[in-house]
């Protein structure tokens, strides 16, 4: 384990002893969690990826500790809840990028120009049409903005820009930067296709002081393959279909769409000074990608601690954590196994850890809880998104979830980082816990987390009040800057081979630390009879539910 990572003991204050008479003692156990993170992260298992062999393999482990523990499955067909999948593979030779204007053509590369992305209903997919400028792609009528209101998208391929304008605040730029988003604004508004101009700074998460620029990452991890669930009629789940075909555009070769009257240096200092606005570009683009498809499936693994209110009991508590990860891919340094230690298998452990200490309770929490480690959550949270939509707990009875996703515990921090907890009265739980126990509750830094993410989105769409907690940003020792090791881990390990117990090992008492605050929200939420409440300011939940 890289010497950053290692606990040292003499540097650490343990955790204020926790008094609260309403709550029994909590007992997790941190080399448990270390040895299930061992064993799901495993070459054995040969990166876990959903309707793989290795996943198989992992879901069978889940399931067994779940019946070990004494869950009770939730349906005759035991613990596996099976997810029918779409598996979809841009294929190199069949996609092409290109740009007509006047007598001259000009033909963009693939993957130093031009990423496409996978079509889930028809392959090949061909198109030539207008381009429009869309600005971010955005309109938001409370805030008197639109990207849209001056361009005419019918029919036309809408190029758009990464992001959201600066002046939105956090959760308003959440929602509007969100894919999702702007993909339903643009089809409202005629367009049959996007190219996206991908962002061309820095954040924590960009791996791009390592040497790797946003685009160069992109470009690296494209040989992941993407999935959708299928629906009752045997289609893949896709809201966009409309968009016949997207595509992802390097901010280096955006320029060269922006001639005769509009620049790429104007239009990038409009995106500065918020003064973006749309316009028909000149010239046609002819786009084509093929897509290799195959059907397979998965499978989510649940179990269930039946609660101990004769009425409260018919009310679930959900606990979440996505089992695969991505699989064999691109060697690197002659490792083709992308084992997911810390993403995910630290999370599935420490959810396995808080199901086994919870199930030995002799007295159970009021409400029941649900279990769930999900499958394909590296590809859309397609597992969660089937969970929700077809059972087999109905959503109406799903008071609050708590997902657990790359927690990262490093080392012991005095504080937690909270997703979600500025959106429902959840955060408010979280809070009083973090309190009795000496603990603070810290924002995520900005690109490290939001509710529009695949795995969160699900839950605001259903109504269910979520939260996510990870590690915190300030190690227990002053000498150490936690944040330094976080982004060495996203730098050289997130989604590498490199991610495995080798070089990215949990420290086992920042995993139990953490796995008690899960345990000590949870429990408190599955007693209270008042229900978590969204609040009223949450933006993202008002817009997703309508």
């Amino acid at each position: 384990m890289k010497n950053s990572y290692i606990f040292i003991a003499s540097l650490l204050l343990p955790l204020a002893a926790w008094t609260a008479p309403s709550q029994p003692e909590f007992q997790l156990n941190g080399n448990v969690i270390q040895a299930h993170a061992d064993f799901l992260a495993s070459d054995l298992l040969e990166g876990r990826a959903a309707g793989s062999r290795g996943y198989d393999l992992a879901a069978a482990y889940v399931a067994a500790q779940f019946r070990q523990y004494g869950l009770k499955p939730v349906s005759g067909s035991g613990y596996m809840q099976r997810v029918p999948l779409v598996e979809a593979t841009v294929v190199l030779p069949g996609s092409s990028m290109i740009f007509k204007k006047d007598a001259a053509t000009e033909t963009f590369e693939y993957g130093t120009d031009y990423l496409p992305e996978a079509n889930f209903f028809t392959s090949p997919v061909s198109i030539t049409a207008p381009l429009a400028f869309a600005g971010y792609g955005i309109t938001a009528p409370e805030l008197h903005y639109d990207d849209l209101a001056d361009v005419d998208l019918q029919g036309r391929i809408a190029v758009i820009l990464d992001g959201a304008p600066q002046r939105f605040h956090a959760a308003q730029r959440d929602y509007y930067a969100w894919r999702d988003t702007k993909y339903a604004n643009l089809i409202r508004h005629g367009a049959i296709a996007v190219i996206e101009v991908m962002k061309d700074d820095v954040s924590v998460d960009s791996r791009s002081d390592a040497g790797e620029s946003p685009w160069e990452h992109a470009v690296s991890m494209s040989w992941i393959s993407d999935m959708r669930r299928v629906n009752a009629d045997d289609d893949p789940v896709d809201p966009f279909t409309d968009l016949k075909i997207k595509m992802r555009l390097n901010p280096q070769s955006a320029a060269r769409l922006f001639v005769n009257g509009h620049s790429w240096e104007e239009v990038m200092s409009a995106a500065m000074a918020d003064t973006l606005q749309g316009f028909a570009l000149p010239g046609s683009m002819t786009l084509k990608t093929t897509t290799g498809l195959r059907r397979t499936e998965s499978s989510n693994v649940v179990g269930v601690i039946a609660g101990s209110d004769p009425e409260l009991r018919r009310e679930y508590v959900m606990v979440t954590a996505h089992l695969d990860h991505l699989g064999r891919g691109a060697a690197v340094n002659g490792d083709n196994i992308y084992n997911g230690m810390q993403h995910n298998a630290v999370g599935v452990a420490m959810m396995l850890e808080l199901a086994r200490m919870l199930a030995a309770l002799p007295q159970k929490p009021r409400r029941s809880i649900v279990f769930v480690a999900s499958t394909a959550g590296d590809r859309t949270a397609q597992g969660i998104q089937h969970f929700l939509k077809t059972g087999p707990v109905s959503v109406n009875n799903i008071v609050a979830a708590i997902n657990i996703d790359m927690p990262l515990p490093l080392l012991q921090t005095s504080d937690v980082i909270g997703i979600g907890t500025d959106q429902s009265s959840l955060g408010s739980t979280v809070s009083n816990v973090l309190q009795q126990m000496n603990l603070r509750l810290s924002n995520p830094d900005a690109g490290d987390g939001s509710l529009t993410r695949a795995g969160l989105a699900a839950f605001v769409q259903a109504g269910v009040p979520v939260v996510e907690l990870r590690s915190g940003n300030h190690a227990r020792s002053s000498r150490i800057d936690m944040r330094d090791l976080k982004r060495d881990y996203m730098q050289n390990h997130f989604d590498q081979p490199s991610d495995d117990a080798s070089n990215a090992a949990p420290d086992i008492e920042a995993a139990r630390d953490l796995d008690t605050v899960i345990a000590r929200v949870l429990v408190t939420v599955a007693n209270d009879v008042t229900r978590p409440v969204w609040y009223r300011s949450s933006v993202i939940h008002s817009k997703l539910r309508h």
